[in-house]
């Protein structure tokens, strides 16, 4: 069994404001701009660099592109190959993973102009052991925590509740080993991310 190491943890009280410091650069907004035939195009604004990337139903990856720009990113997709059906646009940026519908329904393709789901990150700042993690919640869904020493023993592991803003503060600087490995589920996605004790 794996060995689970208490130590002292504190709410932290500003999740936003990490999240709007970050959000200048990470958050964007969609701009359906035309749909002819089974071409769609669009404009995402509020954002330099984004990973797109097209799934089926069956969450089978059909097309992927990583784009970066010094302006609004617009994109432009042919979508004449694809069979009659339903189809997910996911646009990722540092902050937020949206996801889109396209439907190709004969020769016609239609995508929302508005996400279906937006899932956001969480974001880790380490300051010499103290690691404060901030998530903003918006579907309210309870969130996992684990943590993992760089020998893959468990650490930590709760459950944080439902809420818009999650928010914790970790000294890691106290647990044994150097680096540690943060895995946070919230929403149905897992986030992996590996920080140092100091």
């Amino acid at each position: 069994m794996k060995k689970i190491v208490k130590f002292s943890l504190m709410l932290a009280v500003a999740a936003l404001t990490t999240v709007e410091a970050h959000a200048g650069n990470a958050d964007f907004s969609l701009d359906l701009k035309k749909e002819e035939g089974k071409t769609v195009s669009f404009t995402l604004r509020e954002t330099k660099k984004i990973d797109l990337s097209i799934y089926d139903t069956s969450d089978n990856l059909i097309y992927q592109e990583n784009v970066t720009s010094d302006d609004n990113i617009n994109r432009t997709y042919d979508l004449t190959a694809f069979p009659d059906g339903v189809y997910y646009l996911q646009a990722e940026s540092d902050l937020k993973i949206s996801k889109y519908k396209i439907e190709v329904v004969g020769k016609v393709a239609k995508l929302s102009a508005d996400a279906i789901s937006e899932v956001y990150k969480p974001i880790l700042v380490n300051k010499n052991g103290i690691v404060k993690l901030n998530l903003l919640n918006l579907d309210k869904t309870p969130v996992s925590v684990k943590i993992y020493s760089s020998n893959d023993t468990e650490l930590y592991n709760e459950t944080l509740p439902a809420e818009l803003n999650v928010g914790k503060i970790f000294d890691v600087s106290k647990m044994p080993g150097d680096r540690y490995t943060f895995v946070i589920t919230s929403n149905g996605k897992t986030f992996v991310e590996t920080v140092d004790a100091k």
